[in-house]
């Protein structure tokens, strides 16, 4: 972990250090308490006891299924943090940020666990906590948001790539050329000067620019010129054209003094004779 270790993190490790680490036998009796508790709750939920005393013996049972997960939980907290600095830690994320993750996958670990089945649960933990630190890394690590999966699938191909393969597939190439940062200094191809800036729009105005601007402008006013005095009011009102802000037809009836229906067919009748007014539109 290269990043500083915050006090916050420091109380943290002290604290979690604490709690004992577990044995073979601790991981398969708290994994049975862990199942038969699950099994409880979901009875309770459905109604499924005949009478109270059968849903108080659930009800222990649960009880007895969720200090059996707190402590499962705990007593691994460690394994998470070990599993957690070894990762990079991304510009927008801390290693608490990575640490709370692995916590979710984690507990999503112990839910599943089956001590039965022999193996321990530090091989099976291990699985679902970089699972989640993984997803949490993908989704930071990229400009573009893509799916985990697919994501797990570039990473994958990326390692291939790199020891045993110098190929990667088409459709990979090119998610990762979407998802990789680049210099708007560098060049777009290898090998050439062209940079990205020469693709960019430019935000000044060019020479048509002004000269469409000042077009429109004087059509506006020509148009507004043939217009009666209060018709000619309105529609400026209407579309905004002295403040920048479009008022309603209520509004603009309040402002000179008739109905919103008069308003309305006014600036109604405006728009009309001007799309039938031919010489604004030497084109047509």
């Amino acid at each position: 972990m290269t990043a500083a270790i915050s006090p916050s993190l420091t109380l943290y490790l002290n604290d979690i250090g604490n709690h004992e680490l577990l044995n073979k036998a601790d991981e398969v009796k708290l994994s049975e308490r862990i199942r038969k508790g699950n099994a409880a709750k979901e009875k309770m939920e459905a109604g499924d006891y005949r009478d109270l005393q059968q849903l108080q013996r659930l009800e222990r049972t649960a009880k007895k299924g969720s200090r059996a997960k707190e402590r499962f939980i705990l007593s691994n907290l460690r394994l998470v943090v070990s599993i957690a600095k070894k990762y990079p830690v991304p510009g927008s994320l801390s290693i608490e940020d990575l640490i709370q993750e692995g916590n979710i996958g984690l507990e999503h670990a112990v839910e599943k666990f089956d001590g039965r089945k022999g193996f321990k649960f530090s091989t099976y933990g291990t699985f679902w906590i970089r699972q989640a630190i993984n997803r949490l890394i993908d989704q930071h690590s990229n400009l573009i948001r893509i799916p985990a999966d697919t994501h797990s699938a570039l990473r994958r191909q990326l390692r291939e790539a790199d020891v045993t393969s110098p190929e990667m597939s088409s459709e990979m190439k090119r998610i990762h050329a979407l998802t990789r940062m680049a210099s708007l200094d560098g060049p777009m191809i290898e090998g050439e000067d062209r940079d990205l800036y020469a693709v960019l729009a430019s935000s000044e105005h060019t020479p048509d620019d002004l000269v469409t601007e000042w077009h429109n402008q004087e059509v506006i006013e020509r148009a507004l010129g043939n217009m009666a005095p209060r018709t000619r009011e309105m529609v400026r009102h209407r579309f905004g054209l002295d403040d920048g802000i479009e008022k309603t037809f209520r509004e603009i009836g309040d402002i000179v003094g008739v109905s919103a229906e008069s308003a309305r067919r006014a600036v109604s009748k405006a728009l009309t004779n001007l799309a039938e007014n031919r010489s604004l539109n030497p084109a047509t």
